[in-house]
């Protein structure tokens, strides 16, 4: 999820040289393009197969006031209000249905997530919080969709930029009244706030990668071969707090099952409309786009993108979820129109009518 410092690449993130700094750690292969930050030892999916997600590190408004259901430790006390329970107070409601067999009478969701910048930047328009975004939320019915889209991300003070400051110094996770920071146990406490509080049909994680500018993720998960002990071993210290690692003590029993059960080789695909994604973004000619056939990495990246998919395994309205990572020194403005053309052509292949409501 986060960017490589460049002195601390090898010994944190593993990164590869060739596609710059990110914030994963890995083996993995991509599809015309340098290999990522992660590898897996299993063969990969066809890209034209099932979509496939990317890794960045972006973060969302803290969950004022929503309950979790674990001991781990949360920076959910503060918040912008983009995670009030009154925000999407419909969306469970109603069951009609329309000639499609899609539900109609509730409101249909997207969360978006993000990290680092570029991520947190581009994701700006969808958040509900003033503090984060000043101009105005602008996901209500987005485009005419029929979804309504939220976004949630950290902030880094001073400055914004995480890339002064060392790996796990406040500087770097982000402020601790912003949700996701970037930090195994509050990105575990947040996530599955957020996603129980909005209930998306659609959710797209992203985070700060290296070289490539626009990189979706095929896979997820299939950490710790090799590892047959505790799953938290299998995954990069974030150098935050007294614990650095994902315990089973201190993360949300979800989080737990999805990092046991998604490893040692077993995988997850995207469930993002690649092929789709992949063309359209090709088209606008701002970045390099590739399809990576590995993982997001063992840091934050891989960690918040396992989520996106094990929420997607658990809740049969979610129909579409899966990882981008975003490049290091992407422009602000081209990865806003890359978000923007993603989530174009994902909700083109999941039209908002023909979905049904949250259960």
């Amino acid at each position: 999820m986060l960017l490589c410092l460049s002195s601390l690449c090898a010994a944190f993130l593993g990164c590869n040289g060739g596609s710059g700094t990110d914030d994963s750690s890995g083996d993995g292969t991509t599809t015309s393009a340098p290999a990522t930050s992660e590898q897996t030892t299993l063969s990969s999916p066809d890209s034209s197969a099932t979509p496939q997600p990317d890794t960045s590190s972006t973060t969302g408004v803290s969950a004022t006031g929503v309950d979790t259901s674990s001991g781990a430790d949360s920076d959910t006390t503060g918040g912008d209000g983009t995670a009030n329970a009154s925000t999407d107070s419909d969306s469970t409601g109603g069951d009609s249905t329309d000639s499609t067999g899609g539900e109609t009478a509730c409101v249909k969701t997207v969360v978006l997530m993000g990290y680092w910048p570029p991520t947190n930047e581009m994701l700006r328009q969808w958040s509900t919080n003033p503090a984060q975004n000043p101009d105005g939320w602008m996901g209500e019915n987005w485009g005419g969709h029929g979804y309504d889209v939220h976004a949630f991300f950290p902030e880094f003070p001073p400055d914004g930029n995480p890339s002064n400051d060392p790996i796990g110094s406040p500087g770097a996770v982000g402020s601790e009244e912003s949700d996701l920071q970037v930090d195994y146990q509050d990105t575990s406490t947040d996530f599955w706030a957020l996603v129980d509080m909005h209930q998306p049909t659609i959710l797209i994680t992203t985070s700060r990668g290296g070289g490539i500018g626009w990189e979706i993720e095929a896979i997820e998960g299939g950490h710790g071969v090799g590892n047959p002990g505790d799953a938290s071993q299998d995954w990069i210290s974030d150098g935050y707090g007294a614990v650095t690692l994902p315990t089973e003590a201190t993360i949300e029993p979800r989080s737990w099952d999805a990092i046991s059960e998604y490893r040692q080789g077993n995988t997850l695909p995207t469930q993002l409309p690649v092929d789709a994604i992949f063309s359209a973004t090709d088209a606008l000619g701002l970045t390099n786009v590739v399809v990576d056939n590995a993982t997001s990495g063992s840091f934050l990246s891989g960690f918040l993108a396992l989520h996106g998919l094990a929420y997607n395994q658990s809740a049969s309205h979610n129909v579409a979820a899966g990882h981008i990572h975003v490049g290091n020194g992407l422009p602000t403005a081209d990865a806003e129109q890359l978000i923007e053309t993603t989530l174009s052509t994902v909700i083109a292949e999941f039209p908002a009518d023909d979905q049904p409501c949250p259960r």
